[in-house]
């Protein structure tokens, strides 16, 4: 996992939302860092993350929280306004009591923040300090093994301001990274030490205390195996309570809509994630990410749909069939992932709205063993995020 990963702050502001009815919290986080190996200079980066939450009562004011996120890879520029490849895809659900407190996780070890930042005190007012502690959870040498730190923050609320017209209470705070070697026995061993520092500015909602934008700057080192990592920069993260998707509703009107065009070759059925579009044997040129003659029709109604689902993302997602070396076949569905947002684009969908990933040829429909089967697993499909 690289560090775009690692510095993933969607947990941070989610974890102060605080139990809720049915609900879904979108979250964007982007991400600006100059990274040092053995304190030689190695270029700035950029990341960005989407994730969405979804809410439901688990009783005594508590939720259960279904968290799911697309991680995307580190950037040369800033992605916020472009189009954004897939660097993976994790989930976690998690316990959610009615003060923000986060328990019972289960999931690949996201939300990365836990239990920060907490919520200003009901008697608060501008010079007030409190403490709170929460949790850091890294993979911080890609290895798959996540290490907890715990932290201690110290908030101070500093002011009472506007956010994009809506009144907030402004909130600095601050806290140290000190890890060793062994405070996490299931942590990774290779790690020796880590510090560093953050410090916050957190926009909280006036009237519910709730976090509406967090600006983190960050100075941190790594050491590992004689090398020194370090990396300074800045993390804006911001979130937004939305209408669940409805996936029936959305399933159903898109379907309409495609017999009414008189589309075949076109399923759409509920997701985990939304709602799924699977084109079925889309035409490319043999081996290429060219479409043929013909197929540029179909992904103009296809895009005309898409307009009609207001304020949600789409999660473009290429298949190939298992022919040629695996490399090949994951490297091909990429590229027909990518020409598909890039029509889709050409259409007049907003590139922020779009992601994008390829698999190549390891989740088939059919079997490669013959030619109706290939054609089957030649596919692209276009999932409606509930996000």
């Amino acid at each position: 996992m690289n560090r775009a990963v690692l510095l993933i702050v969607l947990g941070v502001l989610s974890a102060t939302l605080g139990a809720q009815d049915d609900s879904t919290t979108r979250i964007q986080h982007n991400f600006y860092w100059r990274k040092y190996i053995d304190k030689k200079y190695q270029g700035a980066v950029y990341g960005y993350q989407s994730g969405v939450w979804k809410f439901k009562p688990a009783g005594g004011g508590a939720s259960t929280v279904d968290s799911h996120y697309w991680l995307v890879a580190d950037a040369k520029r800033d992605l916020t306004a472009f189009e954004k490849p897939i660097n993976s895809e994790r989930s976690a659900t998690f316990t959610l009591a009615p003060d923000g407190t986060m328990s019972q996780f289960e999931g690949t070890g996201v939300p990365y923040y836990r239990n920060y930042p907490s919520m200003p005190p009901e008697d608060g007012k501008p010079g007030t300090v409190w403490q709170g502690s929460g949790e850091l959870v890294y993979d911080f040498l890609g290895s798959g093994v996540f290490t907890r730190i715990p932290i201690l923050i110290e908030y101070r609320w500093d002011k009472l301001a506007d956010y994009f017209g809506v009144p907030v209470i402004q909130v600095k705070a601050q806290y140290a990274l000190r890890y060793k070697t062994g405070m996490d026995p299931e942590g990774d061993p290779l790690i020796d030490r880590a510090e560093g520092t953050h410090i916050a500015v957190i926009n909280y909602d006036a009237t519910t205390r709730k976090p509406l934008y967090l600006s983190e700057l960050i100075k941190e080192q790594f050491f590992t195996a004689g090398k020194l990592v370090a990396n300074e920069g800045r993390v804006w993260t911001t979130f937004d309570g939305i209408p669940a998707l409805e996936t029936a509703v959305v399933t159903q009107s898109l379907t309409d809509q495609l017999q009414k065009a008189q589309m075949d070759g076109v399923v759409v059925e509920p997701d985990l994630r939304g709602v799924k579009l699977t084109l079925e044997n889309l035409r490319f040129v043999a081996d290429k990410a060219q479409l043929l003659p013909g197929e540029e029709d179909r992904l103009r109604v296809i895009a005309n749909l898409l307009k009609t689902v207001a304020d949600r993302s789409f999660l473009v997602i290429g298949h190939t069939a298992a022919i040629g070396t695996v490399d090949s076949q994951v490297s091909l569905s990429w590229d027909r992932a990518q020409s598909i947002v890039e029509r889709l684009k050409s259409e007049g969908i907003e590139a922020r709205k779009l992601l994008y990933e390829g698999r190549g040829g390891t989740q088939p429909l059919a079997s490669n063993d013959t030619e109706a089967g290939r054609a089957q697993n030649r596919r692209v499909e276009i999932i409606v995020l509930d996000q």
